[in-house]
C-alpha cells in the first residue's frame, strides 16, 4: 500500500517538472517580458541556468542602474572600495558591461543613479546614446547633487564639488527624443541647442537641482505641449517659470525650493499644485480645474498675507487645500 506522504510528494514533483518544462519551453519574447519583471541585476544571473536562457536577459527593457543592482553577486569586484560601496570605476565598468551585451532592442525605460559628475561625461554621454539608439520612452539621470537639501555647491564637507554632468546636445535633436515620454533629470546642467524643437510625446518632466536659465526653462516647457506633469526642484538659476504657449494637457505642478524664484505664469488649467518656497506671483489661465493645493511657505505670516492677496478667488471644483507653515506646522482644509 502507498504511503500517502509519498503519494503527495510525488505530485508535487510531478507538478513542479511540468512547471519547469512548460517555462522553459516559452517563447524568447514571453521569457525576456518575464525576466523584465526583474531587477537587471537578477535578470542577468539567470544565464547560466542553460544554453537557452544564457541570452533571454539581452532583451531587457527595464534598465536600472543604481549602487543596488550594480554590487550583487553576479559581479566579480575588482577593487574593495569602503564597506561594500562601489567606486565611481566599479559603477562604469559594471554598467558599460552590462549594456555592451545588451541588444540595445525594446528599452521601454533606462535608469541610472549614482554619484558621477561632468568628469565622466565620456561615459554616461554612452549611455545616453544608447538610449536614444533604443528609442527608450522614460530615461531618468539622477546624478546626486544637493536635490532638495538646498545647499550651495561650494560647500561638499570639506571636499571640492565636482561640476555637474552637461547633457549631450544630440539627446535634443530634432527625432532623438521623439519617443520620450517621461524624463527625470538631477544634479546635471542642461543647455538646449538654438534649434531645439521639443519632445513631442513627452508628457512627464521631473528637472532637480539641474542647471538650467530662465530662458531654456521657458523653451522647455513650451516645446513639450503635451506635458501632463511638470515638477522643479532646487533648481538655483531659475528666477521665473513661464510658457510662450498654452499647455492645455497640464494637469500637475510640483515647484520645490528654488530660492531665486519671482513669478510663476503659465497658460494652463491645472488639476493638482504643489508649492513649496517664498511667496511669489502664482498666474494661470484657468484655477476652474483645481481640485487638489498643498502651499509650504518658511512665514507664517507669509502664508496669511498669501491666503489674503495671493489665493485665487474662483476655485469651484477644490476639495483639498493645505497650507504648511515652517513655524507653526500645518493646516489642512477638506472642502
Amino acid at each position: 500500500m502507498k504511503n500517502p506522504k509519498e503519494g503527495l510528494n510525488g505530485s508535487i514533483s510531478k507538478r513542479r517538472k511540468a512547471m519547469n518544462v512548460q517555462l522553459f519551453n516559452l517563447p524568447m519574447d514571453i521569457l525576456s517580458r518575464i525576466l523584465s519583471e526583474l531587477p537587471i541585476n537578477d535578470a542577468i544571473r539567470t544565464s547560466i541556468l542553460s544554453r537557452k536562457w544564457k541570452y533571454v536577459w539581452c532583451s531587457h527593457n527595464n534598465l536600472t542602474f543604481n549602487s543596488a543592482t550594480m554590487r550583487k553577486h553576479y559581479f566579480k569586484s575588482t577593487t574593495h572600495y569602503g564597506n561594500g560601496i562601489l567606486s565611481d570605476n566599479e559603477f562604469i565598468t559594471r554598467v558599460d558591461k552590462v549594456l555592451h551585451q545588451h541588444s540595445g532592442l525594446g528599452v521601454e525605460r533606462m535608469e541610472v543613479k549614482f554619484r558621477l559628475h561632468n568628469k565622466h561625461a565620456y561615459y554616461i554621454d554612452r549611455w545616453v546614446n544608447f538610449a536614444i539608439a533604443s528609442k527608450t520612452k522614460e530615461l531618468n539621470i539622477h546624478l546626486f547633487g544637493w536635490g532638495k537639501l538646498l545647499l550651495p555647491r561650494d560647500i561638499s564637507y570639506g571636499r571640492v564639488t565636482e561640476e555637474p554632468y552637461n547633457l549631450p546636445s544630440q539627446l535634443f535633436d530634432a527625432g532623438n527624443g521623439s519617443y520620450l515620454q517621461h524624463l527625470e533629470l538631477t544634479s546635471v546642467s542642461l543647455q538646449l541647442p538654438a534649434d531645439f524643437n521639443g519632445f513631442r510625446n513627452l508628457k512627464h518632466l521631473t528637472l532637480v537641482d539641474v542647471s538650467i536659465t530662465d530662458e531654456d526653462a521657458q523653451r522647455m516647457l513650451s516645446k513639450c505641449i503635451l506635458l501632463e506633469f511638470v515638477e522643479i526642484a532646487s533648481c538655483r538659476m531659475i528666477t521665473s517659470i513661464q510658457a510662450s504657449y498654452p499647455l492645455g494637457q497640464l494637469k500637475h505642478l510640483v515647484v520645490d525650493n528654488c530660492p531665486l524664484l519671482q513669478e510663476i505664469e503659465l497658460n494652463c488649467s491645472l488639476a493638482t499644485l504643489q508649492y513649496t518656497g517664498t511667496v511669489v506671483p502664482l498666474v494661470f489661465a484657468s484655477t476652474s480645474r483645481l481640485t487638489n493645493i498643498c502651499m509650504k511657505f518658511f512665514s507664517f505670516h507669509a502664508a496669511l498675507d498669501y491666503i489674503v492677496t495671493g489665493f485665487p478667488s474662483t476655485l469651484p471644483r477644490l476639495e483639498t487645500l493645505t497650507l504648511i507653515c515652517a513655524e507653526r506646522g500645518s493646516v489642512t482644509c477638506f472642502l
